[in-house]
Order: C-alpha cells, then structure tokens, then sequence
C-alpha cells in the first residue's frame, strides 16, 4: 500500500511504499531510511554520524511527534544526542531549549550545543541567597541549570567563564580569546533592531570565544573552548495592582481595595546559544576543526518552529488559566471586603440611628413627665397629649377630633370609638 508522505527537507509530497525500507525524494533527491512501524515518520537520526550534515530530532518527546528539528553536520563515527532543557527558560519566550551532545568515538572529545536561553533578571534575596554557588555539571546531568544562570545577567566573557567551569575541568587558564569582527558586528546591529521592534530597549549584545587550558581527575591536558553571544536588555511593563487606597465619608477616612494601574521597567539577558568544547590536548587539532564545522552548520528547521509554536500555545493556556483563577480570586477578596465594608456601614448607621432614637425617647418621657401629661397614638397618625389622671383614651372612628377618657379600669364605649395605645415616648 502506498501512502503520501512529505519531505522533511524541501516538503515535497513523496510516495511511500510501506513495503519499501528507502524511499527518495524526487525535488530534491534525498533519500530516507524507513521504517514499517514508523507511522511515516522517517528516521532522521543516524546511529552514529557520517562526516555530513543530518536532521535531529527529539525522539523522546510526544510535543515533537518525531519532527525534523535542527538541521547540522555529525563528525563521521561520533555520536549526536538531541534533547530539550525543559528547566532552562522561566517562560519569557521559550518553553523549549533545544540541546545536542556530541561524542567522539573514543570519548576523548565532546562538544555540547544549547538554543537561545531567554532570561528574566531575578533580585538576589536571602532565601535565593545560598543558591548562588551551585554549578551545573554537564557530564552529569545536561539538563539541570544552577540557581546563577536564571537569577542575573552575566556578561559574555563571565558566561564563556562559567562554562568552562561546567565542564568539570581544574585548573583553568586561559589561552586564547576572539571577539566580535565586523560580521559579528554587523550581526549584532540585526540584533539590536529585531528586539527594538518587538518593544525592548538598552539591546546591547556580546559575543565572544575562549579557549582554556586545564587538567582533569587523573592529571590528564585538557582544552575547553567555550562561545556564546549574550543580550541584555529592558523592558516597560503595565501591571494591575490590588491596592488600599484611602476613601473619606461620612465616618471619616477608611481604607477600601482598589485596582491600581502602574509601570514598572524588567530587565531581561539573552544566551542566543552556547557551544562548548571539552577534550585531551592530544586531540584538541582536529577537535577544533568538528567544533568549527558544528558551528556554521547548526540551523532551526521548520520542525522546530512548529513543536516552538505548539509548546508557546500550551503555556499560554496555562498562564491565562492561571491568570483567569487570580483574577477570580481578586474579584472574591473584593467582593468580600466591599460586603464587610458595607454590612460594617449599615450596623454603624443603625447603632447611630437606635442610640438617637433612646435619645429622644428619654426627652420625650422627661417633658412628659414635667407636665403631667401621657402621649397616645391616633387613629389618624398623629399623637394626642391627655392628663395623667385618665388610665385609657379613646377616638371616636367616625370624628377623629371626639375623643373619650376614664380613670380606673376600661370600658367598652361601643363600636364607634377605638382605644388608643401609650407611645412611651416612641415618636
């Protein structure tokens, strides 16, 4: 059965033969090993190179779907291993950092490669403090940066220096050093213009190549060279605040949430890629010449934007879901102050309002009781005043202006008046 398939190189539409184990390209003549369980995916990684350039993949990641990723030149018989540095970004731009190791036959070099690194500065504070110090090492574990690499920024030739320590090498010298040249700094202006179009500003990229002489556990001569282009740079942020601000009423000056608009400047470093020599100073000659070749091959594939663009996609759900529950809670923890607020407000105007209220009872029973008199509600809704000497009071309900009283106890005056109640004060 034959399927359409497309070429990872040129993305020509090919047909494949399941049956067949190397289909070829018919644009660009590219020939691919396959593989009858692949699902058409071809196997773009070699077991070990063969002195040309071939594709890398992350063979280990379901985000990547075993998509062409870098494109680069593999010394012939050294091994290439290419993964992700999922700990290395703090989601400014890049959720994934792309790394390739690469391995001599003998073991007696290897170079390590590591994509842009998109940093946010982070204030040094006593509980990030003690993290200062730790080094990651890159014969151990690749993928576990220090604590110093995220926290600030760090210029070219300290970077070049921190990578040389991460080798695990002792003893370091320096033997060499190679800055920017008029390539690079005409490069560099590129630089500068692209992250000024997308909003930054004070862009001031370094680059910069060292190479070192040391030795390692058993005393054997060791060459590290190390280079990277680092950028700094800023950027002006607005951000929403949940704020006290003071508000004055009836009852004075009162603290009340508020959401309170401000600019604040971030400052960001940039490592655009790393690339790191490690091997014997016997071998350091034709090293170096891999190194070199490495270098001006390395380059992004189509692949790479696309598994880019979907891990960007599934951070940014997770940031607005995040987002989305914060602002929940905001509105939560305003909606709850602003109830306390006016259930506070609405008791105090109450005890005001009682307190008045016993206030003019009082008076009312003084002056009462100063002339002699007891106060009754009407029918009509108003108060009538009557001598204390009468115990009850009635209206007629026919003629509100006839009234009746007794002394003693009641009695019934019949169907046309009514018997009216003491006010004790209460109007």
């Amino acid at each position: 059965m034959s399927k359409r398939i497309v070429c990872p190189k040129c993305s020509a539409v090919m047909i494949w033969n399941e049956q067949d184990s190397v289909t070829q390209c018919t644009m660009c003549g590219t020939k691919y090993k396959m593989h009858p369980k692949s699902r058409m995916s071809p196997v773009l990684m070699p077991p070990v190179g063969r002195g040309q350039v071939d594709y890398l993949t992350v063979t280990t990641d379901r985000i990547t779907k075993n998509r062409p990723l870098i494109k680069s030149y593999i010394p012939k018989n050294w091994k290439a291993e290419c993964n992700f540095l999922y700990e290395r970004t703090d989601m400014v731009s890049n959720p994934l950092v792309p790394a390739i190791v690469y391995t001599s036959p003998d073991n007696s070099a290897k170079i390590f490669y590591a994509g842009q690194c998109f940093y946010k500065h982070i204030e040094s504070t006593p509980q990030n403090s003690y993290l200062e110090g730790v080094v990651e090492d890159y014969r151990v574990n690749r993928s576990n940066p220090s604590f110093l690499r995220l926290r600030s920024y760090m210029p070219a030739r300290v970077y070049c220096d921190f990578l040389a320590k991460s080798t695990g090498a002792n003893n370091l010298s320096v033997k060499s050093e190679k800055t920017s040249d008029n390539a690079e700094l005409a490069r560099q202006k590129q630089i500068v213009a692209k992250f000024a179009s997308n909003g930054f500003y004070n862009v001031s990229p370094e680059w910069i190549s060292r190479t070192y002489s040391g030795v390692d556990g058993i005393g054997q001569n060791l060459v590290v060279t190390a280079e990277t282009r680092v950028i700094s740079m800023s950027k002006t942020k607005a951000v929403s605040n949940l704020q006290m601000t003071p508000s004055f009423g009836m009852f004075g000056m009162r603290m009340v949430p508020g959401m309170v608009q401000q600019q604040i400047e971030e400052y960001f470093w940039v490592t655009q890629y790393e690339l790191t020599l490690l091997c014997l100073e016997s071998v350091y000659k034709n090293a170096i010449e891999e190194f070199n070749k490495i270098n001006v091959s390395l380059d992004f594939l189509p692949g790479m934007e696309q598994t880019m663009a979907e891990a960007i996609a599934m951070a940014q759900n997770a940031i607005a879901g995040i987002a989305q529950n914060e602002t929940a809670s905001m509105d939560r923890s305003s909606r709850i102050i602003a109830e306390t607020n006016a259930y506070t407000s609405n008791i105090q105007h109450q005890m005001i309002a009682d307190n008045a209220a016993s206030h003019n009872r009082v008076a009312n029973l003084q002056s009462e009781m100063i002339r002699g008199v007891n106060t009754y509600y009407t029918n009509t809704g108003g108060v009538a005043e009557v001598s204390t000497q009468y115990d009850h009071v009635y209206q007629n309900i026919h003629n509100p202006d006839v009234f009746a009283v007794q002394q003693g106890d009641s009695f019934e005056f019949g169907v046309d008046f009514e018997e009216l109640p003491k006010t004790n004060g209460d109007y």
